[in-house]
């Protein structure tokens, strides 16, 4: 059961590694420890999942958009690690139809479609292998201009040649997938904490032996022992590293990356991947997500800290200029904006102007650290599992892992995904029994965390502020701890809307 317990109650024991950081690099690093049979503790400065890990885009992306790059190593990869999630998650993880217009014009051809998605259908033969039958992926296709018409409407109908049509993951609830895979490690032993920040490392003769953390909640500091430490903090990883006295190389070069969901109903029921030739030609895709309309994904440089990104006003106007131009007719306003979802990815060293396009994983013993201190950073949450398995396989060869048919997830009731514009009638209180639930079984430490990251019903900040006193009344909070709760809840939101 993923409870929060007293952290003086774990520091006693001896655990064969600590990880720090709880997005998904962290949490599939703890779940594939358990998979080799390994006793992982997982450390999280704030809650789970609660920064770059929440701000994606939802979709599991195959790796149809390496085979124009010709990078078949990570288009193999990307694939496989797709079916791993539909394969696992099928009630989280579903198929996504995406429609790319064609207008005859570079590589946005029929013909040039036409062989790349037969050549992504044949290297991903095996997509569908042990998937259940309601996440399955389709064969991709190229459809006539009037197909993709009736599809989605609001395409430009002047010169539309087709539209190539594929399919990939897409988890709608994406803070709801982690707690289900955090669910999943604790059943197979791990231990997780929320709220407990790393502080510092603890060696004795150039080898790592624990760390020290604080525990937010008492404010009492205390230490975990084991002999390696793996920091997946992502855009924090150097200011821990720093606190280990670890500062020759820096791991994580930031890059802003943002989506933006509006207060829109979706266009089609596909993802529509679109783009403006005229100003780069990077692929947008807007994506229907319950029934409102997200769009992404943005970039642009981050010269500041890692704690708090954001969208300046000039950031927002130049990526709905492109959006609009991209989609003629779409007319996409900042006033429109519901929600900002902005976090930081990895750039690459030598471009800072570029993301990354390969994880970074650094032996810190092999820069004059100590042995047993690794740093391991993903560019994309579906090839998240693939290097916590990587890493794990190199620093435990002799544990192998359980094969994926004797490593299944619990089955467990999940709450329902409440739909965007959705709101629980007053008299109605059947959304307060997930909650509930989740109080007591998902050590969420503040409204925010219940709100946000255990439910969706946060997904829309007006219908979050419209329940948070009630949903706030189901702690055992005294009025003024509730009242700052809210005032909390309602600045996050407050950032989540503005740039």
């Amino acid at each position: 059961m993923l409870t929060r317990p007293d952290p003086r109650a774990l520091s006693g024991a001896t655990y064969d590694l600590l990880v720090v950081g709880a997005g998904i690099s962290g949490i599939m690093t703890a779940l594939e420890a358990c998979r080799r049979g390994l006793r992982p503790l997982l450390l999280e400065r704030d809650d789970f999942g609660a920064a770059t890990s929440h701000n994606s885009l939802r979709i599991v992306h195959g790796g149809l958009r390496y085979l124009q790059k010709a990078d078949l190593k990570r288009h193999l990869q990307s694939t496989r690690e797709r079916r791993w999630y539909l394969r696992h998650f099928p009630d989280l993880v579903h198929p996504l139809a995406c429609l790319l217009p064609l207008y005859g014009k570079g590589l946005q051809r029929a013909p040039v479609l036409r062989a790349a998605l037969a050549a992504n259908d044949i290297l991903s033969f095996q997509r569908n292998t042990g998937v259940a039958t309601v996440a399955r992926l389709d064969s991709g296709r190229v459809l006539s201009a009037a197909e993709a018409l009736a599809a989605c409407p609001q395409l430009e109908p002047t010169g539309l040649e087709g539209a190539a049509l594929w399919y990939d993951g897409f988890a709608p609830n994406f803070p709801r997938l982690l707690i289900e895979a955090l669910h999943w490690a604790c059943a197979e032993g791990a231990q997780v904490l929320n709220h407990c920040p790393a502080i510092g490392l603890e060696t004795a003769g150039g080898r790592v032996t624990g760390l020290r953390a604080l525990d937010k909640r008492s404010g009492s500091e205390v230490a975990f022992h084991a002999p390696l430490v793996v920091n997946t903090s992502g855009p924090w990883a150097d200011r821990f590293n720093a606190a280990c006295g670890q500062t020759k190389t820096q791991v994580f070069q930031p890059r802003l990356a943002w989506n933006l969901v509006f207060d829109r109903p979706q266009l089609c029921a596909q993802a529509l991947a679109v783009s403006d030739p005229a100003r780069g030609g990077q692929v947008l895709f807007l994506v229907p997500w319950k029934g409102a309309l997200a769009v992404g994904t943005g970039y642009a440089p981050w010269p500041h800290g890692p704690d708090r990104p954001a969208v300046s006003a000039e950031l927002l106007r130049r990526f709905l200029d492109e959006v609009n131009a991209a989609l003629p007719g779409l007319d996409l306003a900042a006033d429109q904006v519901s929600r900002v979802y902005a976090g930081l990815l990895p750039a690459r060293r030598d471009d800072p102007a570029e993301l990354s396009d390969r994880p970074i994983l650094l032996d810190h013993s092999r820069e004059g650290g100590p042995w047993g201190l690794f740093t391991a950073c993903e560019v994309k949450f579906t090839t998240a599992r693939s290097l916590a398995e990587d890493l794990l396989q190199r620093l435990f060869p002799g544990h192998a892992a359980r094969a994926d048919e004797d490593f299944q997830r619990p089955k467990r009731l999940v709450p329902p995904d409440y739909p965007y514009f959705e709101l629980p009638e007053a008299e109605d209180d059947a959304w307060k029994a997930p909650l509930r639930r989740a109080i007591a079984e998902e050590a969420p430490q503040s409204l925010g965390d219940l709100l946000l990251r255990r439910s969706s019903l946060g997904d829309n900040p007006a219908r979050a502020l419209a329940l948070a006193e009630d949903a706030g009344k189901l702690f055992d909070w005294p009025q003024a701890r509730l009242a700052e709760e809210i005032a909390c809840l309602k600045k996050t939101l407050d950032l989540q809307q503005k740039t």
